[in-house]
């Protein structure tokens, strides 16, 4: 009786290391529950036959599918413009095309206000020495 619960014991084992070996090379999973389960079940599995090292890669490999996945589902939302989604504002994600454009914004707005502040000390240093202040024209020159 032992050897053959032993036995189907092991044919689940491969059985849910094909099933997870398949979900685990597809690009992107639509069930996410389902392959977890079938991730920690193996893993379970694995650990009862005293594969651990096979178990903590099933694990593993869920985990970074997992993380995968919900960067995509958070760039999909970012790039519909769902401002009313409620996963957006609690989700973390890093795109680096986004980021860029606002390093850019960042940029170019501090660059116009170092501008305006230089202008403004120069105009003031003219009060100061009584000059005559430049027309708008001439500012933008200097």
């Amino acid at each position: 009786m032992d050897e053959a619960v032993l036995r189907v014991r092991q044919d689940f084992v491969d059985t849910l290391n094909v099933m997870h070996r398949i979900l685990s090379r597809m690009e992107y999973v639509e069930d996410m529950v389902a392959y977890c389960k079938c991730s920690i079940y193996l893993a379970n599995l694995q650990e009862n036959v005293g594969e651990f090292r096979n178990g903590v890669q099933a694990l593993r490999a869920a985990l970074g599918k997992v993380v995968e996945f919900r960067e995509e589902r958070m760039k999909r939302s970012l790039d519909s413009g769902a401002e009313e989604n409620a996963t957006t504002a609690m989700s973390i994600t890093i795109d680096n095309k986004k980021i860029g454009d606002l390093e850019q914004k960042m940029e170019t707005i501090y660059q116009t206000w170092e501008e305006l502040i230089l202008r403004k000390e120069r105009d003031r240093v003219r009060k100061e020495n009584s000059e005559a202040p430049l027309d708008e024209d001439e500012g933008d020159e200097e």
